[in-house]
C-alpha cells in the first residue's frame, strides 16, 4: 500500500515568499524573514493546512481569516516596523498576524472578541516561544487603551470606518493601517493613517484589496428612496 506523501510546508512557505511577496515589491529583509520563518499552517484548521500559503484570504474558523500574504506583507512594509515599536493588533484571530509582528517589534498588544480564537492564538504563540505578545479579550472597536499609545495599529480585516477610540490610541508620529471598505464596492482601500500631532492626521490610499470585513465592522446598509 502506497503511503501518502507528506506535504512540504517549507517549500510552500518559500514559494509564497518568492512568488507573492518578493514579486510585489516587499524589500524589507526583516519582513521577508518573518514570512519565511513563521509557519502559517500552524494558524489554520487542519483541513486548510495545504492551502495556508495560497494567494488568498484563508479561513481560520469563527468567521475569521488570515489576510492574503501579499496584502499582509505590503501593509507591514508601509508601517515600517522598528524593534522599539509597540503595536496594537486588532482582531488577532488565531494569532498569525501577531506572530509575524513578534519578530519585528518589541511588544504586541493583541485583542480579539472571541475567547475560543484567543485561546488558540495563545497556544500557537507559546508553541513558537513568541513571548512579547500580550492578549486581551474585548470589543474590537474599543482597542486597548490601558497600554496606549501605540506606534503601530493594524486591523485584521476590512472596516467601514476607523473607530475614534482606536484612533485616539495612536501615538504621535504613529502609523495605522485601515482597510476601508464601502458596502457598494467589492474592493477595499488599504489606507495609511499617521498621527501628525495636535489632533492632526494624514491619510492616503496605498492600494486596493479584496479583503473581507472584520467581524463587527461591516458598513451599515444604505437606504434608497
Amino acid at each position: 500500500m502506497l503511503q501518502a506523501k507528506k506535504y512540504d510546508f517549507s517549500k510552500a512557505r518559500k514559494n509564497m515568499l518568492d512568488c507573492q511577496i518578493l514579486t510585489n515589491g516587499v524589500t524589507d529583509p526583516a519582513i521577508q524573514n518573518a514570512f519565511a520563518t513563521v509557519p502559517r499552517e500552524l494558524f489554520v484548521p487542519e483541513h486548510f493546512e495545504t492551502v495556508a500559503y495560497n494567494d488568498e484570504d484563508v479561513p481560520v474558523g469563527q468567521g475569521r481569516f488570515l489576510i492574503e500574504p501579499m496584502v499582509h506583507a505590503k501593509i507591514l512594509q508601509a508601517l515600517n516596523p522598528k524593534p522599539h515599536h509597540v503595536a496594537l493588533d486588532i482582531g488577532c484571530g488565531s494569532g498569525y498576524s501577531s506572530a509575524i509582528l513578534s519578530t519585528l517589534v518589541t511588544t504586541i498588544v493583541a485583542i480579539d472578541n472571541n475567547q475560543e480564537l484567543l485561546e488558540r492564538a495563545d497556544y500557537n504563540w507559546r508553541h513558537l516561544d513568541a513571548c512579547n505578545i500580550a492578549s486581551y479579550i474585548g470589543p474590537l472597536e474599543n482597542g486597548q487603551a490601558d497600554a496606549a499609545p501605540y506606534d503601530l495599529i493594524i486591523f485584521n480585516g476590512a472596516i467601514s470606518q476607523v473607530p475614534e477610540m482606536v484612533k485616539s490610541q495612536l501615538a504621535e508620529n504613529g502609523k495605522m493601517i485601515a482597510i476601508l471598505k464601502d458596502e457598494k464596492s467589492p474592493m477595499a482601500k488599504v489606507t495609511l493613517i499617521e498621527n501628525l500631532g495636535n489632533s492632526q492626521y494624514s491619510s492616503y490610499t496605498l492600494f486596493s484589496a479584496g479583503t473581507p470585513y472584520l467581524d463587527g465592522f461591516v458598513a451599515p446598509p444604505s437606504f434608497n428612496f
